[in-house]
């Protein structure tokens, strides 16, 4: 990895700061030059393991993120059924009283004003009691038989307003034990931002720094990013319905794999191309904790597919014909990058590499982990034209 920075970072003019100091210590090459470049390799092994912990750690956290999405949305769920039972409970409970009513009125015509008592003791087990009683009396038989009808309108009406009360009852219990759930996962998922920001912390920057710069964004820019649609996570399709979309609407074919030097080389020229082309290192750092440059390349717990983990709905207008095939395969790399590249340009890469990344996926710990990965990517590369990044 760090060969690979280190190669196109040069290409590009960002010379080795370590190699020139060592020049200006010892042009004839002796052992402090030796000694230097123990110290730099030296360095450079602990961002390595830097990288591979924020991805590692991020990646875990992605997880929590995914529980905690499913929990909080199964919660929304719920809370919907429960509202439409209760409407569902106010409406029928209405009808229960009207047919109530209504049959009260039929007796009230049938015994042509006379007192209800007896019909009423003779009725009471419509009327919340036990039992029709018998029907000796005449009077009372014409009347069961004449409103039938209304009694059993009443009873239907009785009965589905126990039935709903009963569904209700149940959806309650589901209810508070999705709450149980979402309090579990919200909990587990503020542990792995914990652990990922003191991950990032070992590259040498302040919590309150990248905190900071996450505020600079501002609530109602935020806001507005997050109404458009993610690149990757966080959809609200739900992944079946993005396999679906994707197996029916899309080329998502399977392609050979490629060294991690070609994912590099794509990286700066696709960044370049999409006018941010100095900090390519952003564009490299999604690559790595999206995918590790093609080595998962998903299916996502949402859906997500290909290189840079594009939702198939998102591709579905975002994705590009990078390599001019003919196609846009959100598999290929040649083609994905490219529209990754575009989707940062049009979050604003040029000029704010937070919001671009925000509006990649609508979360503060992705924009750190990202930007932690930038970040130890540029010192790799001895770079000291850009960044930092955090």
């Amino acid at each position: 990895m760090l060969a690979l920075v280190l190669a196109y970072a040069r290409s590009a003019g960002a010379e080795g700061t370590a190699r020139h100091a060592a020049e200006e210590v010892d042009p004839a090459g002796s052992g402090q030059e030796a000694a230097l470049e123990a110290r730099v390799e030296e360095r450079d092994a602990a961002l390595r393991e830097r990288i591979e912990e924020i991805t590692a750690v991020g990646s875990r956290l992605e997880k929590a993120q995914a529980r905690a999405d499913g929990a909080r949305a199964r919660v929304g769920e719920l809370g919907q059924q429960m509202g439409q039972l209760e409407r569902q409970i106010a409406e029928q409970d209405g009808l229960l009283r009207e047919a109530r009513e209504d049959y009260r009125a039929r007796v009230r015509a049938a015994y042509k004003g006379e007192s209800l008592e007896g019909i009423v003791a003779y009725l009471g087990g419509w009327f919340g009691l036990e039992g029709v009683g018998n029907a000796d009396d005449p009077m009372v038989a014409t009347v069961l038989l004449e409103n039938r009808q209304g009694l059993d309108e009443y009873e239907e009406a009785g009965q589905d307003l126990r039935n709903t009360r009963r569904q209700i009852s149940q959806k309650q219990a589901d209810y508070r034990a999705a709450l149980v759930k979402q309090q579990a996962t919200s909990a587990e998922l503020r542990r792995r931002e914990v652990a990922l920001d003191q991950t990032i912390r070992r590259l040498g920057v302040s919590k309150a720094q990248i905190e900071d710069r996450l505020r600079e964004l501002g609530a109602a820019e935020r806001a507005r990013i997050s109404r458009d649609k993610a690149a990757t996570g966080g959809g609200g399709a739900g992944k079946e319905s993005e396999l679906k979309l994707a197996n029916d609407h899309l080329v998502a074919d399977t392609v050979d794999p490629i060294p991690e030097s070609e994912y590099m080389a794509f990286y700066r020229a696709s960044a370049r191309d999409y006018g941010f082309g100095p900090d390519w290192y952003i564009l490299a750092a999604v690559g790595e904790v999206e995918s590790d440059h093609g080595r998962n390349m998903g299916p996502s717990s949402a859906g997500a597919m290909g290189p840079m983990q594009f939702l198939p709905s998102t591709w579905e207008t975002s994705g590009v014909d990078g390599n001019g095939d003919g196609v846009a395969n959100i598999m290929d790399p040649e083609d994905a990058i490219p529209a990754a590249a575009g989707y940062l340009q049009d979050g604003g890469a040029q000029h704010d590499c937070y919001g671009a990344l925000y509006s990649y996926n609508h979360a503060d710990w992705y924009v750190k982990k990202v930007l932690a990965v930038a970040e130890a990517y540029r010192r790799l590369a001895h770079d000291e034209s850009v960044g930092p990044y955090v």
